[in-house]
């Protein structure tokens, strides 16, 4: 009498290869974790960064964004930041003070570098030219490369120091540096940077108009001029 096996315990039978397939897998699996488990975790952390920045890249998340070049001004030209419309009209190399706020030493044979500028404060309030900050945003915020110290800022008509800009009207001023014999030339060529900032409005602590996050608004470079004594 010949006795048929149950289904599921015949040699080949569906239940064997699934139970050596669960097998082989956990075989696997275990090796992988204990191979895993020797890989320092730095390295995995490594390697899991370079997988997100070759992604990251790939897809061009990580391009750096676009930055606008400082604008490039010229004499004559109008550079408006801060609020302020800025004319630079020339640069000049003096040796009497004229209506500029600074007094060179004649035993030291200093001179004056002087930059006249046209200013209009667009404002629709008074403001001063000059800032008691180190960074200004205003007409002092003008600087020469080269010269750390700002600039003595006077009226070209009447000579009054740290002149107040009323709104809308133009004022010429002279921004004025004292200067070594040897330290700039007639014909040289010089690089000035105009200031911009931000307008904000204070509402809490500080309380008005302020300008903040100044920064170089654009760049001039020119040549100087001497003027000699008469």
């Amino acid at each position: 009498m010949t006795t048929t096996p149950p289904e599921g315990s015949r040699p080949g039978s569906d239940a064997d290869v699934a139970a050596a397939n669960a097998s082989a897998r956990a075989k696997v699996l275990g090796w992988a974790r204990r191979s895993i488990d020797l890989i320092p975790t730095s390295w995995l952390l490594t390697g899991a960064g370079a997988v997100l920045l070759a992604g990251t890249a790939l897809f061009g998340g990580l391009e750096a964004a676009a930055v606008d070049p400082t604008p490039e001004a010229a004499v004559g030209e109008t550079f408006a930041g801060s609020d302020l419309e800025m004319t630079v009209v020339g640069v000049e190399l003096r040796d009497e003070r004229g209506m500029a706020g600074v007094y060179p030493d004649e035993e030291e044979q200093e001179r004056l570098l002087v930059v006249t500028v046209d200013v209009v404060n667009t404002f629709p309030a008074p403001r001063s030219s000059v800032s008691g900050k180190k960074t200004s945003a205003v007409v002092d915020g003008i600087r020469i490369d080269g010269l750390e110290e700002k600039a003595a800022v006077s009226r070209a008509d009447d000579g009054t120091s740290s002149p107040v800009l009323q709104p809308d009207v133009p004022a010429r001023l002279l921004l004025a540096w004292t200067v070594g014999p040897e330290d700039f030339h007639d014909g040289e060529e010089i690089s000035l940077t105009l200031p911009d900032s931000t307008h904000y409005v204070g509402k809490s602590v500080v309380r008005g108009d302020f300008w903040d996050d100044v920064r170089v608004g654009a760049t001039l470079t020119t040549t100087i001029e001497e003027v000699a004594a008469p």
